[in-house]
């Protein structure tokens, strides 16, 4: 009865009705049969077949057949497997020592269950996974063209929260999985290629070369790669080569793009009102006859071309004249073949857009080729190398946009004859953006070459040996010229300079496997490894002053006059691991993985160099079990715990180390070149460790129709790696110690749906992401209490925002007293006094809020119908607080530069939120308590509709396949968030924008 109960809770939590009816007596009937596949008619295995209603049921054996025993009536008669659709038959009499025949033919159905799935150093099949893995797909990657990986798989995966960095061409991303942990190491995940680590980031890899992803998101999945898994794992699978006739494929797709949004700052005769407000204030505005605005105050304050534009009602929108509209042109090329033996791939793409602001582009070519040959039957070997070059021109990069938005209004781009003014108007400090276009240049090249060589060696059956190198190897170049005629140089002198980076790096892996059953009931698989990783990074920078020719740039740095600056540096570390694992499976029922690494770090100590990394998951397939399977309700559903540590040793090298650095000191009458100690070493650094727990659920309703996972998750991050603040008399201001303690909590819900199947050619999917997590600083330096210093506090969200709480503007009809103390007057900016003493100082902060999301979702859909696909995908962050910067720095109401269009305060219009302008005071008393606000947002992130063209058109150009598609990409932003937007977390800079694009597939 306990388990009938049972069964009746998992009903309830399907929402589907279930039975406490139990079999009838004493067994004195039979039903058999044989299990065959429709397909081939071969008899199959390990085939459920249940009775419903009832406790009996059996599994087939190596012929396909089955016995059951069962007391007389009539039943329904169900058998299942993995792999196939399910088939019933009603109304099956069994009389009293009868025998009652009853075979099944099982249809192939290709269902998630068998999926590979990549969990490091090897494959499982979905089914026998015991980690919290994450799997994006080809077909999800290809709904969302992008420049990058990242931006493909925002809103994909559970837990993987994806933010934007920047919006200029080339910029990248930031993905954090299951949270932030670490105060000063890095929180960046492990990226896996091919299965070699990289070194430099997924960036520089074409979207359009990805087969899948797996993220690996739990201590028991991370465990295997030690330290470098603290903070997950993404696993990127490239398309191979098959065998099979030589294909060839082509994609292409353009776009055009518009800023979302804008900046909302002042018309010029809203400026110039600005400009007497700010004077009126200090009564250096004055009119007589009690007029608010007259000629002889204006010509008191203005410009003579400030005065002239509002005589003839001209101004100038600087926002909109070095804003473009941006484009995008993506093209790539593959060919593919090969046989049973030898197979062979290549592709070549080329990506270049050009930014929503003038000056800035990107350009992007790549060359991949992937090579196997399988000698023998034991031997194999093979490699695939990716050759990147990329251009990124960044101009004066965010900051031309700021100078935009500060120019004043009132003066003018161009003068009569159409060439640039430099100085719109007499102000020192703000120049023509255009003239920073032209002459600021700041140009990045990079070059990368990456990829894996392989060999695979059978040694016996079930035995495998797999020795994988993979080297890294970049070369940066940035160069960066500022002319006369810009804003950092106010029309004289110029400066160049070049900074030259080399990276060198490589991994080396052996790997042992062994696979093997024994019977029916036992499957086992055992890993070893044996790796290495070394890193060599040097650089060096020359800059210089006063290029004699100001077109040579950074070319000709011999011209310049003098020799500002010459640097160089070197680094270099290494990584040693031993790993081995264990993947156990009982029956088909209980799964078990046992893992340990053990990493030596050169960034750490002597005698804390090595550490170990344990885990271990257990996984219970309930599906399996008898009393679940006679329900009929479930095609999946497995539990699974873990618990693992892992180990983060993201720190530049040579921390442990004290250091000399340069210093030029006064000889006599003579500067001397000398040396002072300016980092304090650490010979006791060790590990940061963080260990996690985690408790998951999977299942599958109705066929198959309704599927998801559930996770819950706890995370320990002991001895952090951080710097800690030392008394500046001792000569040095910190050291980097392992000090402190952080915990990560989080919930992930996934959930798949089949609305629709194959109904008069429909077919309808949806998938449901939601997710939460929360990390707080447990201790610092060994109980000490927080470090308001750095804003980290005890019990608080390792990123804060600590400041005065905004309350308003204080109205003239505020108590003089109170004004009085706080020195303050009406119209000027009123914040909280905490400790209610009327003086408002560095005691009166508080913690107002995070930039971590509460929470974050995703909602994905796709519909197919007769050639015809839709899709859509909706992303959300949800209450989480960003500093709106444009709110500080474009604000700042002392009427020198434009400002946002705000609702200021005057004594005739009593405003709450901004104060009264003021020439005297560069910045308001408290002004960037302004700025914070709540960032949530929705934002609609894809829309696609494509159409795969029939074959009878097809053959009438030789294709073997033809997809045409268009194509919004986020053209949508729902929130309130003043800013330009929430999801940059610096909230300045570069304007997002929306693409709409169109594409074109061509396989021959």
């Amino acid at each position: 009865m306990i388990r009938r109960i049972a069964i009746c809770l998992l009903a309830v939590l399907a929402l589907l009705p279930c039975s406490l009816a139990e079999a009838q007596g004493g067994p004195t009937g039979r039903i058999a049969g044989v299990v065959t596949a429709t397909e081939t008619g071969q008899p199959l295995a390990g085939a459920h077949v249940t009775v419903i209603g009832t406790r009996a049921g059996a599994v087939t054996g190596a012929d396909g057949r089955y016995l059951i025993p069962i007391a007389p009536g009539t039943y329904t008669v169900r058998a299942s497997m993995i792999g196939f659709g399910p088939v019933a038959v009603a109304d099956v009499p069994v009389v009293a020592d009868s025998l009652v025949t009853v075979d099944f033919r099982l249809r192939h159905q290709a269902v998630e269950l068998e999926q590979v799935v990549t969990i490091g150093y090897g494959t499982q099949q979905k089914k026998d996974v015991t980690g919290a893995v994450g799997v994006v797909s080809e077909e999800a990657l290809k709904t969302q063209q992008a420049q990058n990986i990242g931006e493909s798989l925002k809103g994909r995966v559970a837990g993987v929260d994806i933010v934007t960095t920047g919006n200029k061409p080339g910029d990248s991303f930031r993905i954090r999985i299951r949270g932030t942990r670490s105060l000063r190491a890095s929180n960046d995940p492990l990226y896996v290629l091919d299965g070699i680590p990289l070194a430099g980031g997924i960036g520089d890899i074409p979207s359009t070369d990805i087969e899948s992803v797996q993220i690996l998101k739990d201590a028991s999945a991370t465990a295997i790669y030690g330290s470098r898994g603290a903070n997950g794992v993404v696993l990127i699978t490239t398309k191979q080569a098959k065998a099979g006739q030589t294909t060839f494929d082509y994609e292409a797709y353009g776009s055009i793009q518009q800023p979302l949004r804008r900046v909302d700052m002042m018309t010029g005769p809203e400026f110039a009102e600005l400009k007497r407000e700010s004077r009126r204030t200090t009564n250096h505005y004055i009119c007589p006859g009690g007029q608010t605005v007259c000629g002889s105050a204006d010509s008191a304050i203005f410009y003579p071309e400030e005065l002239a534009a509002l005589q003839s009602g001209r101004w100038t929108d600087w926002q909109d004249l070095i804003i473009q509209r941006g484009t995008q042109f993506n093209n790539q090329l593959r060919i593919a073949g090969g046989d049973e033996k030898t197979r062979f791939s290549m592709s070549m793409s080329q990506f270049h857009q050009d930014g929503v602001v003038k000056s800035q582009w990107y350009l992007r070519r790549s060359l991949r080729m992937n090579f196997e040959h399988h000698a023998s039957t034991r031997f194999r070997f093979g490699n695939t190398t990716t050759l990147v070059r990329s251009t990124q021109n960044l101009g004066r990069g965010d900051a031309v946009y700021g100078e935009a938005l500060g120019v004043n209004p009132l003066g003018m781009a161009y003068d009569t004859r159409g060439a640039l003014l430099f100085k719109p108007v007499p102000d020192g400090q703000r120049v023509n953006p255009l003239s920073d276009i032209q002459n600021h240049r700041d140009e990045r090249v990079r070059t990368r070459i990456f990829g894996t060589l392989y060999g695979e060696y059978d040694l016996m059956e079930g035995l495998n040996w797999r020795v994988n190198f993979g080297p890294d190897l970049t070369f940066a170049r940035q160069g960066v010229f500022r002319g006369a005629f810009t804003a950092a140089h106010q029309g004289s002198g110029n400066d160049a300079s070049i900074n030259d980076d080399r990276t060198l790096a490589f991994t080396f892996d052996n790997i042992l496997s062994y696979r093997r059953s024994l019977g029916a009931d036992h499957r086992f698989d055992v890993t070893g490894l044996y790796s290495i990783e070394k890193n060599k990074s040097d650089s060096h920078d020359t800059g210089v002053d006063d290029v004699l020719l100001e077109r040579q740039e950074w070319f000709s740095l011999g011209s310049g006059r003098t020799v500002s600056n010459v640097g160089s540096g070197l680094s270099e570390w290494a990584l040693q691991s031993y790993m081995g694992r264990v993947n156990y499976a009982f029956k088909d029922r209980y799964l078990l993985t046992l893992s340990t690494r053990v990493d030596g770090s050169s960034r750490l100590a002597e005698g804390h160099k090595y550490a170990v990394f344990p885990s271990v998951a257990l996984g219970w397939r309930l599906v399996n079990e008898p009393w679940i399977a006679r329900t009929g309700i479930f095609s999946d559903l497995k539990l699974r715990a873990s618990y693992g540590e892992t180990g983060n040793t993201a720190i530049s090298p040579y921390q442990t180390q004290a250091a000399l650095s340069r210093i030029i000191y006064s000889f006599g009458d003579a500067a001397a070149p000398g040396l002072r100690p300016s980092v304090l070493g650490n010979p006791d650094l060790r590990w940061e460790r963080t260990a996690q727990n985690d408790v998951g659920l999977e299942f599958a309703v109705l066929k198959g129709r309704v599927s998801g996972t559930v996770d819950a998750y706890w995370a320990k991050t002991r001895d952090l790696l951080m710097d800690r603040v030392l008394p500046s008399s001792i000569g040095f201001s910190s050291i980097l110690q392992n000090v402190g303690v952080t915990r990560n909590t989080g919930v992930e819900v996934g959930l798949s749906t089949v609305n629709v199947e194959n109904w008069k050619g429909l077919h309808w999917t949806t998938d449901f992401i939601w997710s939460t997590n929360k990390n707080r600083i447990v201790s610092l330096f060994g109980g000490q209490g927080s470090d308001v210093g750095n804003r980290w506090f005890i019990g608080k969200p390792i990123e804060v925002y600590y400041d005065q709480r905004f309350l308003g503007i204080w109205q003239l009809g505020a108590d003089p007293a109170v004004l009085a103390k706080l020195k303050q007057k009406p119209g000027e900016i009123r914040v909280l006094d905490v400790n209610g003493d009327t003086v408002i100082n560095e005691k009166d902060r508080l913690i107002l809020g995070s930039n971590y999301p509460e929470w974050t979702g995703s909602v994905a859909t796709r519909l197919d119908y007769r050639g015809f696909d839709f899709s859509a995908l909706v992303v959300t962050r949800q209450h989480f607080m960003v500093n709106n910067t444009f709110r500080t720095s474009q604000n700042q109401l002392f009427g020198r530069y434009n400002n946002l269009r705000v609702n200021y305060w005057t004594p005739t219009n009593p405003s709450n939120t901004d104060p009264r302008p003021n020439e005297d005071q560069e910045s308001p008393p408290f002004g960037g308590t302004r700025a914070y606000e709540d960032g949530s947002f929705v934002r609609v992130r894809n829309i696609t509709l494509g159409y795969t063209v029939p074959d009878q058109w097809r053959r009438q150009v030789r294709a073997r396949s033809m997809r045409l598609y268009l194509t919004a990409q986020d053209p949508f932003l729902f929130t309130k968030f003043k800013g330009l937007d929430p999801e940059s977390r610096t909230s300045s800079g570069v304007p997002s924008y929306y693409s709409l694009l169109g594409g074109v597939n061509i396989g021959l």
